[in-house]
């Protein structure tokens, strides 16, 4: 019995130290636990597709929740984007790309070279998913996963993609 109390103490007091490492600097998001293959935050999500791929994408109920984040370069991608060419040329615009092809292959491109952009932290928000057929979406959404996970690999910037929280299904079955 003393043996059990002292094991769940020293559990306790571990997870306690380790709490430097829970909590996110500027975000202040605190891992609470692993539900249904999704790690569940404070008033928000990060999903990873699956425990191979551990994709960064964040669901959130507010925008207040990152446009506190202090110079980021913030980019919010209007819903009123129903076709591909439209959503192109959103991100030539706000992103002000130096160079663009205004296909997949540019905004790809484009988005793992973003020497312009001053800021470490490169944030997109997405109030609502753009109106794309199924074909589109999940292009347009496999390509800010791996933009996500290629900038992970560099210092340069932090590329961050927030989607609303009522999208997360939407998401989940275009690219899970």
């Amino acid at each position: 019995m003393v043996i059990n109390t002292i094991i769940i103490l020293l559990t306790i007091i571990k997870h306690l130290l380790d709490l430097d490492d829970i909590i996110d600097n500027d975000m202040k998001r605190l891992d609470f636990h692993w539900v249904e293959n999704t790690w569940t935050y404070a008033n928000k999500k990060r999903i990873p597709q699956s425990i191979e791929n551990n994709a960064e994408f964040y669901f959130i109920e507010k925008p207040e929740e990152i446009k506190n984040k202090n110079n980021a370069y913030f980019v919010t991608i209007i819903n009123d984007n129903s076709s591909k060419d439209d959503l192109l040329n959103e991100y030539y615009t706000k992103f002000k790309f130096p160079y663009f092809g205004f296909n997949w292959d540019a905004l790809d491109e484009c988005l793992g070279d973003l020497d312009w952009i001053e800021q470490k932290d490169v944030i997109v928000y997405h109030p609502q998913l753009p109106q794309l057929n199924e074909k589109d979406l999940k292009i347009y959404l496999e390509i800010l996963r791996d933009t996500v996970r290629d900038w992970e690999q560099w210092e340069e910037h932090n590329f961050e993609v927030y989607f609303n929280l009522k999208d997360y299904d939407r998401v989940q079955q275009s690219v899970g």
